[in-house]
């Protein structure tokens, strides 16, 4: 009940919203997720994006994998995302980009054979990103979004799901 409602209200709440995705038009963005890894972390990030043409826009961003069992990680990405405008309201767009990670594991209690103790371990990687996304315009300005994608990347790929809301400027 309460995901009907929450949906009848941005429906409310974007009578009368414009597409924002004009040549030359940007955005700030905060968004919260869960990435489906082996260990399973949620995540919170910051994304920049810019309309190159009103199809295609470039989106760097930046997140931080919250830590779980021990590990976590700042990931960088850089996303191409091509847009297909539904309605003046809402729009959805495949992406395509790339990732720079940066892992850290934290061994505390391991020791190695001479009794020293580990502390922590920290590893970059470097990925691909495929996935999907849709926006909602609740308003000239705001935006409220749904993202998926796959990060292709050794020893960590996995689904990540993120809720998005921009501001577009």
């Amino acid at each position: 009940m309460k995901k009907l409602l929450v949906m009848f209200m941005l429906t409310l709440f974007s009578m009368g919203a414009f597409a924002q995705t004009e040549q030359g038009q940007s955005a700030f963005g905060f968004n919260l997720g869960y990435n489906f890894n082996d260990i399973g972390n949620a995540s919170l990030g910051i994304d920049y994006r810019y309309c190159l043409t009103d199809e295609v826009r470039l989106t760097p961003s930046i997140s931080h994998l919250i830590k779980n069992d021990g590990l976590s990680a700042w990931a960088i990405d850089m996303n191409a995302h091509y847009i297909f405008k539904l309605s003046e309201m809402c729009s959805f767009y495949p992406l395509a980009g790339l990732s720079l990670s940066f892992w850290k594991a934290d061994l505390g209690g391991f020791s190695d054979i001479l009794g020293t103790d580990l502390g922590s371990a920290k590893e970059t990687y470097f990925g691909v990103n495929l996935g999907l996304g849709g926006e909602i315009y609740a308003t000239d300005q705001i935006t409220v979004g749904l993202e998926a994608k796959y990060n292709i990347i050794k020893d960590f790929d996995g689904a990540a799901v993120a809720v998005r809301v921009g501001y577009s400027f």
